[in-house]
């Protein structure tokens, strides 16, 4: 069993590599203004932060080429 959490956790890391390799994050804008999300945490079992808004585009058009490749 250990394998696989070994290869679950490597896929996962591959994964979010990856992504963030041809996307950037950035603050959502609204009215030509940036919008800073706050951090309050939901409580809970597993703490996250509350939904918030934000923009995911690609880095350049060689990787918005590679997102739509098949």
């Amino acid at each position: 069993m250990e394998g696989g959490i070994n290869f679950v956790g490597a896929s996962l890391f591959i994964s979010c590599a990856t992504a963030l390799a041809v996307l950037r994050i950035k603050k959502h804008v609204e009215g030509g203004k940036e919008i800073t999300p706050t951090l309050e945490p939901i409580d809970g079992s597993i703490s996250h932060p509350m939904p918030f808004k934000c923009d995911i585009v690609p880095r350049s058009a060689e990787a918005e080429a590679l997102i739509w490749a098949e």
